[in-house]
């Protein structure tokens, strides 16, 4: 994905990494940050906060008013629409198995092939959970397009094959405690 915007985006905002002020919601952690156009960040919402210990499963029409807002202040700010697929950013944390683990634990092990062997508590849901979530977030998003279509196929089969031989998996929460 091309990244080109005048402003620096957060890299990593999670609940606990904002600041609610009366101008608006402000990021005070920017351990991540870089130049781009943010739809990773806007991405951590659909999601569900992936290197957060509090992923969570927001309601649709929050997701979409969400979503609506960042690309109608990137078109106030900009003059111009925002570039590349908000689908193809959900698949990036999709395919990121170091964000199924805490960031002491991450660059240590394949988690992805981990997660098929063992299960861990981190937050409010397990890693296996929190990768049953992104698949169906990466499923229902890619559903019908061209360009993800057999990464959406993909997703929802994985997605209903761990729900099959993990029969009780929880899904995320839709709020954090």
């Amino acid at each position: 994905m091309r990244r080109a915007c005048p402003g620096v985006g957060p890299g990593d905002p999670c609940p606990g990494n904002d600041l609610h002020t009366d101008d608006g919601i402000r990021f005070i952690d920017f351990e991540q940050a870089c130049l781009g156009n943010a739809l990773m960040e806007l991405a951590y919402l659909r999601i569900g906060f992936p290197t957060c210990w509090c992923v969570t499963a927001a309601p649709e029409p929050l997701l979409a008013q969400a979503e609506a807002a960042y690309r109608t202040t990137w078109r106030e700010a900009t003059g111009t629409d925002v570039e590349g697929e908000l689908a193809d950013a959900c698949a990036g944390w999709l395919i990121r198995g170091d964000a199924l683990v805490q960031r002491a634990e991450r660059g240590t092990v394949d988690q992805l092939a981990r997660v098929m062997d063992e299960d861990w508590e981190w937050g409010t849901v397990s890693a296996r959970e929190r990768l049953v979530h992104r698949l169906g977030v990466v499923a229902g998003m890619s559903r019908g397009t061209a360009a993800l279509g057999g990464l959406g196929r993909l997703g929802a089969d994985m997605r209903r094959a761990m729900l099959d031989r993990w029969p009780g998996l929880r899904g995320a929460p839709s709020r954090r405690p």
